[in-house]
C-alpha cells in the first residue's frame, strides 16, 4: 500500500492530489497537509478588490471538498520530512 503525502493545498497542491487519487486505487492513501483551513484563488484577489467578487467567492474549506474527492486533509503546519523513517512531522504530531 502506497501513502502519498503532498505539502500544500494551493494550486500546486490540489492538483497533485487529485491527480494522485485518479490515479491510485483505493488501497493507497492520498493525504494533503496545510497549514491554512481554506483554498483562496490569488490569482482572483484583483476581482476582489474592485469589488466583482466577494471572498467567498474565490475560497472554500478544505475539508470537505477534500473528503469528496477521497483525499484526506491534515490541517497542521509540516516541521519536518524524515525520509529515512518515511514520516512527515507536523505541528500536530505523525502524518498518521
Amino acid at each position: 500500500m502506497a501513502r502519498v503525502v503532498i505539502i500544500g493545498a494551493s494550486i500546486g497542491g490540489l492538483p497533485a492530489a487529485y491527480e494522485a487519487r485518479a490515479l491510485l486505487d483505493e488501497k493507497h492513501t492520498v493525504t494533503v497537509i496545510s497549514n491554512v483551513e481554506s483554498f483562496h484563488f490569488v490569482p482572483s484577489n484583483p476581482w476582489v478588490a474592485v469589488g466583482s467578487r466577494k471572498r467567498k467567492d474565490i475560497s472554500f474549506a478544505l475539508g470537505p471538498v477534500l473528503e469528496k474527492k477521497r483525499v484526506e486533509f491534515v490541517h497542521a503546519t509540516a516541521d519536518r520530512i524524515e525520509p529515512e523513517q518515511n514520516r512527515v512531522m507536523t505541528s500536530k504530531g505523525e502524518v498518521p
